[in-house]
């Protein structure tokens, strides 16, 4: 019960707040925190993710809004069910299909790029809220820069009214919340200001733009018309959020799962999650997703089971039906501050410098990602760091270079410089250490590295040792029998050894052991030099068969 006042009395003016950034009603954010309070009640299994609306979806939907060109808040309340359904729908496949360890390879740094746009995007998208104007006729602005062009434009329309209860609900809500962190500072703000406004309106005749009521009796059921927008679209638009509620979600959640030494079933949450928007798409809610400052919350006021989650939606209903008319005592500038004070924490300077520090890769996922954010849609900035930091990573993954070694006079081995060649050109013998990844992307640097040292003039046997190489494929496979073909062709001898279980069962699936029989030697872990002992006694039958003592050398291929 304790867990559920809380949580109830913390969520109640954010979830507004949430619903004001998306450009909803505010009745739709806290139906939301009711229904999906309501869903993660019957549907979770743990306590680490408190279902609500949460500031990164709520930015997420106002540029998905746009991007669709939905301009008014009628055309966004009809479209809205549609998208929370494919979002629902979305979670619910992935947790089926146990896919939600898909989400461990978005790259970090492409969250943290797009929650910077984000916040920034909010703040700029509040000025009309927390000013007082609207922007001018005809401006519906979709992207970072577009929206500060529309605020400069229009700013000329601001309202002293709004302006004057903006300053005074700062005054009030930073006291509270640098001196008084245990209480909800915002909560206590919006009563505050709200009874200062209502008496100023009552008695003194004083104007303000003002939120409007919210009647419980009002709530209704809302369903699905793809006639506001198609199913191709309304999955397209739920796509990127769909992306940013699982990752949201499971980051709160494993971490304080881990404060607790407790494991998260990832799977079974994105189920309740998914459920949970389905029933906000029925019922006039925003989208739900997990929320840190209400998961933490919960977890701090010592919630055992997510029974807390009825208490959760009870006390939410309470506050409704005590304080829902007074709502529209509440000045629109004065939730626009708690927004707008919500966003500037969301950007993490300190963050954002390792980010971009850290490495060159990082910084162009970093800078990709965020520019796209300020001059493009936010689906199209979360969609742009994914690909690139894909990219960047195959590209890292195919990149092997070759280290060559030779005898040194002490007859240990050294790295042979570039003009000492004598070690590698005499060689009758080689062995070619290959190490990282061998699928498709790193095929044509790897065959360029062995058909140079195959075309050496005095080579005759050349053994690949296994060891280390991982991702095998169908590309790897043609490498080799390539290889292996080209070796033949100029009567010289291919020998694989130190091949691992997995790499010996695409090789024996691909047929290629059947041609290469005889040359192929599997790694014994028991016994760490075998393997590649008996590849060069094979060797040395074929070079004794051929006359002569074998001359060695030893190049090694290093991710």
């Amino acid at each position: 019960m304790r867990a559920g006042f809380n949580v109830a009395v913390l969520s109640f003016p954010v979830n507004m707040a949430y619903a004001l950034v998306a450009g909803l009603p505010i009745s739709f954010g806290i139906y939301s925190g009711i229904i999906s309070s309501i869903m993660g009640l019957f549907f979770c299994r743990s306590v680490y993710i408190t279902f609500g609306p949460s500031n990164a979806t709520a930015v997420m939907l106002l540029s998905s809004f746009a991007a669709a060109g939905l301009a008014t808040e009628a055309e966004r309340m009809a479209a809205l069910p549609n998208i929370l359904i494919m979002i629902g729908l979305f979670m619910i496949l992935i947790s089926v299909f146990k896919l939600t360890f898909l989400i461990s390879y978005i790259s970090r740094t492409v969250i943290i790029a797009h929650v910077t746009s984000s916040a920034l995007l909010i703040f700029a998208n509040q000025m009309k809220n927390l000013l007082g104007f609207e922007y001018s006729a005809g401006s519906a602005p979709v992207t970072l820069v577009d929206t500060v062009g529309a605020t400069i434009n229009s700013i000329g329309e601001a309202k002293p009214a709004s302006i004057a209860m903006a300053i005074l609900s700062l005054a009030v809500f930073l006291p509270i919340k640098k001196f008084l962190k245990k209480l909800p500072a915002e909560g206590i703000t919006l009563i505050l200001i709200a009874a200062i406004t209502y008496a100023a309106c009552e008695y003194f005749g004083f104007e303000v733009d003002r939120l409007s009521p919210v009647k419980a009796s009002e709530w209704n059921f809302t369903m699905p018309d793809f006639g506001a927008t198609g199913i191709k679209q309304s999955a397209s638009l739920a796509l990127a959020v769909a992306l940013l509620g699982i990752i949201e979600a499971f980051s709160i959640g494993k971490s304080l799962a881990s404060q607790r030494a407790d494991r998260l079933d990832t799977n079974q949450e994105m189920f309740a999650l998914g459920t949970a928007n389905i029933a906000c798409a029925l019922s006039s809610s925003t989208m739900a997703s997990g929320s840190l400052t209400r998961s933490t919350l919960a977890v701090n006021s010592g919630v055992k089971t997510s029974v807390f989650n009825l208490f959760t939606a009870a006390f939410t209903l309470v506050i409704l039906l005590a304080f829902g008319e007074a709502i529209s005592y509440v000045p629109k500038s004065t939730l626009a501050l708690i927004v707008v004070y919500t966003s500037v924490t969301l950007i993490k300077p300190r963050v954002i410098f390792t980010a971009i520090k850290s490495t060159w890769s990082d910084a162009i996922v970093f800078g990709a990602t965020f520019l796209t954010g300020v001059f493009a849609s936010l689906d199209d900035a979360i969609y742009t760091g994914i690909v690139v930091s894909i990219l960047l990573f195959l590209r890292k993954a195919s990149s092997p270079e070759v280290v060559e070694y030779a005898i040194g006079d002490d007859g240990e081995l050294v790295i042979a410089k570039p003009d000492e060649t004598s070690a590698k050109t005499d060689a009758e013998l080689s062995i070619v250490h290959v190490e990282g990844n061998m699928f498709f992307g790193a095929s044509d640097v790897l065959q360029n590295q062995l058909r140079r040292i195959s075309a050496e003039p005095h080579l005759k046997v050349l053994i690949l040792k296994l060891r280390n190489a991982i991702n095998f494929d169908a590309t790897s496979v043609m490498d080799i029998a390539e290889l292996d073909r080209r070796m033949k062709d100029s009567g010289r001898v291919l020998l694989l050894c130190e091949v691992r279980p997995q790499v010996m069962r695409v090789l024996n699936r691909s047929g290629i052991i059947k041609k290469m029989a005889g040359r192929v030697f599997e790694n014994d872990d028991s016994n760490a030099t075998l393997s590649a002992a008996l590849a060069i006694r094979k060797a040395q039958e074929f070079l004794g068969a051929a006359g002569g003592k074998p001359r060695v050398s030893i190049i090694a291929a290093k991710k």
